[in-house]
Order: structure tokens, then C-alpha cells, then sequence
């Protein structure tokens, strides 16, 4: 471990209340960034209140017991900071960033929004409205519909990866009380389960009695288990239409259960697999034929969306003119089909790792991008080492081992397949 790794600058502190705080010296400029997370996401969202997550995250900013949220917002336009509170699958963020001199503003402003919110009725009722709005536009994105079928048939009702149908979430957020929130907040928001990055021109020793001063002898909630079961394949594969009007362009999404999370030990093997075949439009498999060589989309793209603390869906989605779709589809399987037999290409493995790991290096350029990063290392288990470890890790990736990551989690014999067009 040298003196320059994040290893050896990053100060963590674990708080008596339970805040894990991580602390990077960075005196490149005389700005800070904070970055955290607690578990209190759309998993911990009680059975037919969907979206009471992301609304009681929302709300956090809206008014306190001591301020209106005009009075909280000029306070920190005037000193060009800012800090947010957002919901998850699985965890609300916290993310911030101001001048060095004003982290106590940011500081104090989070501990208020976290121990003292009003959940003002008013407030409520507005937010409701736009997130509703919101829903029914995207009822008319052909992306939208199809993404959300395919997780209608690949995951149960009760896996936070599946996507409540319009109507239904419609009502469940008109339903949401402030009482809801109330118990919500009471029941999930707690120092135990909060991690918290600050990274920038500061003192480490000052920033830990910033907070203990701030957030110390707030306890709140204790920490919330995460107990998902591996969403197993499908038996077998599954084809639908959703039919909408007047769409120059169909979206086909072909998905399916990935069984990857961050915790699995082949987790950058999978990762290489994926961007290999689809994650660039420009510069993947996918993209190269069906875009580039077939001419039939603009885009196509393949991920492992939300392999973190649960093990979303894999998925490839294409966007084509509703009589090439087949077409599409057929060549998508073909290419599919081919690297699942015979693996990624030496240079293709080559490619990907030098890609990955100067993408790792750009996130942490900025004190924004290291306190983020800071964050996910520590809620995955994975310590902070692991930022220095990271690019020789993903170097020591060979062939056999993307192989193998490709035949285990991509299954296009058992996925959905979704088209949302005009037919």
C-alpha cells in the first residue's frame, strides 16, 4: 500500500451512532463533495404502496420542522451549493457539493432534512401530480412499455425489479398520505445503515466532528435486512406484442433474469463479457452488425441492469422500423448465439479491459466521482483498497474466464421478448 493509494489517504471513521464516515484529502481545489447512502429504497416500500420510497426521499427537501423549502433553497443558492436526497432499488443516495468553506451549510442542511422533515401536505400533493404526469408519458415510449413487460414476465409481483403496471402504480401514488411518509421514514432512515463519502479540500479529523456534531446522537431507525432470493431462469422463452399507435419506429427488449450481483466473484468477468457484445452502439458486436453492417437501427445495446445488491435483468434492446423488426431480432440471436459458442475474440478482451479500466480511472477524477465511488466500494463489502486494486483486477481477466461469465448469465433460449410498435 503506497502513501498516494486511496487505501492509505482515505480516513474511515464508524461513528458510536453506526455512520460509517470515509474521508479523502484532495487540495486540488477549494471545493468538497459528499456522497452517501442508506438502506430505504423501493425494495423496503410496503406491499400495494409503490413509489412511497421515492416519494418520502423527494419530500426530504421540500421542509423542515425549522424551514420552508424556499428558505432551505436560497440559502444554498446563495452559496452555490447543493445537496439531494434520491431513491433507489434498494438504497436512497445522498449527494452533495459546495465550496470547502460551506461543507458545514451542506452538512447542517442534510441533518435537518434527515431528522426534522415536515412532509408539508401541499408539497405532497404537487409531487404526486408530477410523478403521475410522468408516468403517463412514458406510457407513450415504446422503450418504456417494452422494458416494463419484460420485467412483468421474467420477475414475480413481489421482486423489486418488477415494474408495477401503469394503472396500478397510478393509483398507489395517488394513495401515498403524509402519514405513509411519516412511518416510512420512521421505520427505514436510521444512522446504522448510513454511509457517507466527503472528499475534497477539508481536514479529515474536522469533517468527523462536523458530523458527529450534525448527525451523532441521531439514531433514528435501525439498519434494514436485504433478503432477496436468486431469480431463477424462466423454463422456457416467451414472445409478446404491445401494440401503440402511430409509431414510426417499434422497440424490441429481449430479457431475462441475470443472476448477477456485485457480491459474485466473476462480476467483472461478466462485465467485460457484456460490453464486448453490446454495451457501445458505436463499438460492440451488436452494434457493429446490426447497426452498422445491417443498417437497421440507430441503436442497440445489451446490459446487466442493476447487478448490485440484487441481481436484476440482462437485457438487449434495439430499436428498428416496425418491418425489419423480425429481421432484428433473427440477426440479434445469430450474433448472440455465436459469442455464446465461441467466446469473446483476444482483441476484443483486449479492447474492453483497457476501455474499462480508463472509464474506472475518468470516474475518479473528480472529487464528485471519488466520493461516489468511495460509497459503492463500502456498501458492496468491498473496501476502499479495492479502488487501488481495481485496474490490476481487471487485467488479470483472461479469455477462459469471459467465456465462462457469457454461457452463465446470458440465456437468449429462455428469454421474453417484448415489441412495442405500430403493426
Amino acid at each position: 500500500m503506497t502513501n498516494n493509494s486511496f487505501a492509505a489517504r482515505t480516513k474511515r471513521f464508524e461513528l458510536p451512532n453506526g455512520i460509517t464516515l470515509l474521508v479523502l484529502e484532495n487540495r486540488a481545489n477549494p471545493t468538497v463533495s459528499i456522497s452517501g447512502t442508506m438502506r430505504a429504497g423501493e425494495y423496503f416500500s410496503p406491499p400495494g404502496k409503490d413509489g412511497l420510497a421515492g416519494v418520502t426521499a423527494g419530500m426530504l427537501s421540500k421542509g423542515t420542522l425549522k424551514r420552508s423549502k424556499l428558505e432551505i433553497a436560497e440559502e444554498m443558492e446563495s452559496a452555490g451549493a447543493r445537496i439531494g436526497v434520491s431513491s433507489n432499488t434498494f438504497t436512497v443516495s445522498v449527494n452533495g457539493q459546495s465550496l470547502s468553506r460551506d461543507l458545514p451549510l451542506i452538512i447542517s442542511t442534510l441533518a435537518e432534512e434527515l431528522r426534522e422533515p415536515a412532509f408539508p401536505l401541499d408539497e405532497l400533493e404537487k409531487m404526486k401530480q408530477r410523478i403521475i404526469a410522468n408516468i403517463k408519458e412514458e406510457q407513450d415510449d415504446t422503450r418504456v412499455r417494452a422494458y416494463d413487460r419484460m420485467t412483468q414476465i421474467v420477475f414475480p409481483e413481489d421482486n423489486p425489479f418488477h415494474q408495477t403496471p401503469a394503472g396500478k402504480f397510478i393509483n398507489q401514488i395517488e394513495a401515498i398520505t403524509v402519514d405513509d411518509m411519516r412511518e416510512f421514514h420512521q421505520r427505514l432512515y436510521g444512522a446504522s445503515s448510513m454511509i457517507l463519502a466527503v472528499v475534497g479540500d477539508i481536514v479529515p479529523d474536522e469533517v468527523r466532528a462536523l458530523i458527529e456534531e450534525k448527525l451523532g446522537d441521531w439514531y433514528g431507525a435501525p439498519a434494514s435486512a436485504i433478503n432477496l432470493p436468486e431469480t431463477q431462469l424462466q423454463p422456457s422463452a416467451r414472445r409478446e406484442l404491445i401494440p401503440m399507435k402511430d409509431k414510426p419506429n417499434a422497440d424490441v427488449v429481449i430479457g431475462h433474469a441475470s443472476r448477477l450481483r456485485r457480491s459474485n466473484p466473476d462480476y467483472i468477468a461478466a462485465r467485460i463479457a457484456n460490453n464486448a457484445l453490446g454495451q457501445s452502439t458505436l463499438s460492440s458486436r451488436l452494434g457493429l452488425k446490426v447497426r452498422d453492417e445491417m443498417g437497421l437501427t440507430y441503436g442497440i445495446n445489451s446490459s446487466f441492469a442493476e447487478s448490485g445488491l440484487g441481481d436484476g435483468p440482462f437485457v438487449i434492446g434495439v430499436t428498428v422500423a416496425p418491418q425489419n423488426v423480425d429481421t432484428a431480432i433473427d440477426a440479434t440471436a445469430e450474433i448472440v448465439s455465436d459469442y455464446i459458442a465461441n467466446g469473446i475474440r483476444e482483441e476484443e478482451l483486449r479492447d474492453e479491459k483497457s476501455s474499462m479500466i480508463g472509464s474506472f480511472k475518468l470516474g475518479l477524477a473528480t472529487n464528485g466521482g471519488m466520493a461516489s465511488q468511495i460509497t459503492g466500494v463500502e456498501l458492496f463489502g468491498l473496501g476502499v483498497k479495492f479502488l487501488d486494486e481495481f485496474p490490476s483486477l481487471a487485467s488479470a481477466i483472461t479469455k477462459p474466464e469471459v467465456d465462462e461469465a457469457i454461457r452463465k448469465y446470458i440465456h437468449p433460449e429462455v428469454a421474453a421478448t417484448v415489441i412495442a410498435g405500430t403493426f
